[in-house]
């Protein structure tokens, strides 16, 4: 038997090179060689790592190390699952193993950290614990896939991880074999947050439109910006009362950026009105109000549903006498009843062509005398709370003509 000397001065010429690593994946792939996998073996992942080097995680998001230990010490793992293993401790490979069965049998520390607050991860059925990220015909297909010879007993696709209390996290995910002599023993499933990625498509497909519709009302300022933060503002107070049950984390992500996108539809709407000084005739007034349609239409293929609620639903009212369909009530949308009250308030404090600037005290007996006529009445009462927070957001990102 190597002294533990020995192996430890091993493992460290190992750490320099990367040629013991992609033998490794080699065999994970099945492109094994018998004098290979032995080569290989002869270090004992179970007594080469030692806890320290395995569980490398913060002190926030603790491993259960007993597990993770019992799991290394089965006596039962094959060559190919032991060499999995010590490329599991890779601070780079965010990745777990399945055995045959689709049972989770190691954890990469990395991806428990990445999943800390989405799952709790443990030695059950990798479907129990991640098959609700997909549709029932998705997940047919992925299984359907895992077993078929024709399809390499691989899948890739993207795994959608919600909850209430974060940030939905999208990831790529790529399921191979693992094979031992030519039988099929187990899965690695390697995962790639693409949440970044996923996100800056939007938010360029977002700008775009943005800048698009300055360049026909642009007397607006940092009125959409501010619509931004006075929106956030409100669904996060919103949220803590627990009354609202449509907003999680995703919900005050998504009104944070698409709040601004509510007059979007006005890139449709005639120069002559946007830029009338007086006030529109009942011809007008009826094509000024076909913007909210028109922003529909103009965000037809924007993936968050959000955006068009916004923009086809911010001037409905709550006693159903708003536009462009006189909904009442629950009918509207909650993220266009949130940003009808931000866009009132932003409206009434910015001076116009037309009309001077209301200080903040008598916009806010407006907006209160509008209770459950014009707005929700339950969102007006969270809108108390945080009435001096919109007028800081005013006082910070008011543009120079309004000053």
């Amino acid at each position: 038997m190597k002294s533990h000397k020995s192996k430890r001065k091993k493992r460290k010429k190992s750490e320099k090179h990367d040629a013991p690593n992609a033998e490794k994946l080699d065999n994970l792939n099945g492109v094994n060689e018998i004098g290979e996998i032995e080569e290989l073996d002869t270090v004992d992942p179970v007594t080469e790592l030692t806890q320290a080097d395995f569980i490398q995680t913060s002190e926030k998001n603790p491993i259960d190390k007993t597990d993770i230990q019992t799991s290394l010490s089965d006596e039962n793992l094959t060559p190919v699952f032991k060499n999995a293993m010590d490329l599991l401790a890779s601070p780079i490979i965010n990745c777990i193993l399945l055995d045959k069965n689709f049972i989770i049998k190691h954890i990469n520390p990395i991806v428990h950290d990445m999943f800390y607050n989405y799952y709790t991860l443990k030695h059950e059925s990798f479907f129990n614990v991640f098959g609700k990220t997909l549709e029932k015909d998705d997940l047919d297909t992925l299984l359907k896939k895992l077993k078929d010879p024709d399809s390499g007993f691989s899948w890739t696709g993207v795994l959608i991880h919600k909850t209430k209390y974060y940030k939905t996290m999208y990831t790529k995910t790529h399921i191979f074999p693992l094979f031992e002599t030519g039988l099929l023993s187990g899965y690695w499933v390697i995962f790639e947050n693409i949440t970044d990625v996923y996100f800056e498509h939007y938010k360029n497909m977002l700008n775009s439109l943005l800048n698009a519709s300055k360049l026909k009302d642009n007397d607006t300022g940092f009125h959409n910006e501010r619509l931004n933060h006075y929106s956030k503002i409100l669904a996060e107070a919103m949220f803590k009362t627990n009354l609202f049950q449509q907003i999680d984390a995703d919900f005050i992500d998504n009104i944070s950026s698409l709040a601004q996108i509510h007059d979007i539809g006005k890139i449709g709407t005639p120069d002559y009105i946007l830029q009338k000084n007086g006030s529109l005739t009942p011809v007008e007034w009826k094509i000024m109000k076909e913007h909210t349609i028109n922003g529909t239409l103009i965000l037809a293929a924007y993936p968050i549903p959000m955006a068009k609620e916004i923009a086809l639903s911010h001037h409905e009212r709550w006693n159903g006498t708003g536009y462009p369909y006189g909904l009442a009530g629950d009918m509207i949308p909650l993220s266009a009843r949130i940003v009808a009250v931000a866009d009132v308030y932003d409206a009434l404090r910015m001076k116009r062509s037309y009309k001077e600037s209301m200080p903040h005290t008598e916009t806010v007996a407006n907006i209160l005398n509008g209770s459950g006529s014009h707005f929700d009445p339950n969102i007006i009462e969270i809108f108390k709370t945080v009435a001096d927070d919109f007028n800081e957001i005013w006082e910070t990102n008011k543009d120079g003509s309004q000053t």
